[in-house]
């Protein structure tokens, strides 16, 4: 870990900056304010440079998703895992990124499965201490997740946790969270779920965008602040 990170001791959670919620040509496009998607993706180079472990959140639908209007959800498809719309939209940064498919947690275990480093070697398995390990060597790891939470994908708590004590502990170590959406979606999600886990957390709102625009983002302000998030308007 680069010496920047172990004075600040931060992690950056980027929330599922895709294609289908970023761009306007997006299958569920959530307009932004000025700046917003330049604001994080200067907040992503930043960290990278700096040392700062990058975690966050891939939106990951099937076609039989339960919230598709045709399957009598609310949202028209998006994010359809494998199709464009999934992508995320900055992908040069971080550089290096490992994604962590929902899986099961087995015997309180994280077995991600990994391609071979070398030909011949065979599939290879890494535990969540890898895997923290790996965010702590500027590896950006990203959960997927099909609901608003980045904890509905089990490996994010373990894998989490393990990074957060080689960080020095809860004590030692915030969240900055960055990405879409506030107004009530999974921005809210991550920043709650972290903060219930016993992390000190702050919503970066200049590095957010809100569904609902103005009213949906003083929503999130309003809601998180009660429960513990800071709120950093800048």
């Amino acid at each position: 870990m680069g010496v920047n990170a172990i004075a600040e001791r931060r992690i950056v959670v980027d929330v599922d900056t895709q294609f289908d919620f970023v761009d306007e040509r997006g299958a569920l496009y959530v307009p932004a304010a000025d700046g917003v998607v330049e604001t994080i993706a200067t907040q992503l180079a930043a960290a990278e440079r700096a040392g700062v472990p990058i975690v966050g959140s891939v939106d990951s639908h099937a076609w039989d998703a339960w919230e598709f209007e045709q399957n009598g959800g609310p949202f028209p498809p998006h994010c359809v895992k494998g199709q464009p719309g999934w992508l995320r939209v900055t992908p040069q940064c971080p550089a290096r990124t490992r994604f962590v498919p929902m899986q099961p947690v087995t015997g309180g275990a994280v077995t991600n499965l990994v391609g071979e480093s070398n030909q011949g070697e065979g599939t290879r398995v890494l535990d969540a201490a890898a895997l923290a390990g790996e965010a702590l060597d500027g590896v950006g790891i990203y959960f997927e997740k099909e609901v608003y939470s980045l904890f509905s994908n089990p490996a994010a708590e373990l894998v989490i946790a393990a990074l957060v004590r080689r960080m020095g502990g809860r004590d030692a170590v915030a969240f900055d969270v960055v990405g879409y959406c506030t107004g009530g979606y999974c921005v809210d999600a991550a920043a709650a779920g972290l903060v219930e886990r016993g992390y000190s957390v702050r919503v970066l709102a200049g590095a957010t965008a809100a569904i609902g625009g103005d009213a949906g983002q003083a929503k999130s302000r309003e809601t998180l602040i009660a429960q513990g998030v800071a709120w950093h308007d800048g």
